[in-house]
């Protein structure tokens, strides 16, 4: 039996939604159990409805809520009563399979998983990755996506290494790794991206060398090295684009096409849809650490954390 640790804290959704994408995960998923850490009054009325699996569930109240605007260190603190921290606390000492997934606040997820948890050996700091799609079943890891805004090459090489890793546990031999940029060129960038690419080269990797952020969903690399604020500002960049270019071709069919060519059509652009949308491809994963944490999108809805879980499950 799988275990998962669902933080109910600190997302923009109400906490019984996050609830529902749990049961759909536990409906379709017989070997997995699900422990809900939060405050009791955004539980009770959903478990309720789901008495039918009732054995493979349980609840951990936590009433404190860490919010976005709180000091991250909070939820790091001995004795935190968060759901972030108590979901952690419970992973920490959890023996079987597990995982957290968390819609809370990111910078102190990444840290309470590095004080409670712990980095595995040899690693200096974790990392979120996000896993983009870019085809039906191909994606490309983008690191950082959020955790340090302005990284040291050090940590960058560390990050093309914890990526290359992880597309490697999924099925990729020698994974291509490259340094996003601002253009090819070795000599291009910040003082940084140009040492960063310098110790990529000499890393024993498959570096490819720099791409550009129109390469990104191009199959070109495996793994893209970032910093973590031109990763962030990337992803939620590609998410907003993918879904006005996806209405404004909505709007469009709709004034030309009626009948089963229009309901086609819009079932086709849905499924392009799915490559831009955080409700479908999951969450960031924080690497480096000892277990397994997904930070789930601040905005997820039950599809959100049902896709989160589907991913964290899967690597344990």
């Amino acid at each position: 039996m799988k275990k998962l640790f669902l933080d109910l804290s600190g997302g923009d959704n109400p906490a019984s939604e996050i609830c529902e994408g749990a049961f759909s995960a536990l409906s379709k998923t017989p070997d997995l159990f699900v422990s809900f850490v939060g405050p009791s009054k955004d539980y009770e009325g959903v478990a309720e409805k789901h008495a039918d699996l009732k054995d493979r569930f349980d609840f951990i109240p936590s009433e404190s809520v860490l919010t976005n605007k709180d000091n991250p260190m909070l939820a790091a603190k001995p004795g935190a009563s968060f759901s972030m921290s108590v979901a952690l606390e419970s992973l920490s000492k959890c023996d079987q399979p597990s995982a957290v997934v968390s819609v809370g606040n990111t910078g102190a997820l990444v840290i309470t998983s590095v004080i409670k948890i712990g980095l595995e050996t040899g690693n200096k700091r974790p990392v979120l990755a996000a896993l983009l799609p870019y085809g039906t079943e191909e994606r490309v890891c983008l690191v950082d996506c959020g955790s340090t805004l302005e990284p040291t090459p050090e940590e960058m090489l560390d990050f093309g290494r914890l990526g290359a890793s992880l597309m490697e546990s999924r099925g990729i031999n020698n994974p291509k790794v490259a340094l996003l940029n601002v253009g090819r060129e070795d000599c291009k960038g910040t003082d940084n991206l140009v040492s960063a690419f310098k110790l990529l080269k000499e890393s024993g990797l498959n570096f490819i060398g720099n791409i550009e952020p129109d390469d990104l969903l191009t199959g070109e690399a495996d793994v893209a090295v970032s910093t973590g604020l031109v990763g962030n500002a990337l992803l939620k960049g590609n998410e907003s684009a993918g879904t006005l270019v996806a209405d404004a071709i909505r709007n469009g069919l709709k004034e030309r096409l009626s009948g089963e060519s229009l309901k086609a059509a819009l079932e086709v652009l849905d499924e392009a849809k799915c490559l831009y949308q955080y409700n479908e491809y999951g969450g960031a994963v924080i690497l480096g650490i000892r277990k397994h944490v997904v930070k789930a999108h601040g905005k997820a809805d039950s599809n959100t954390i049902e896709s989160c879980i589907f991913q964290a499950i899967k690597s344990i």
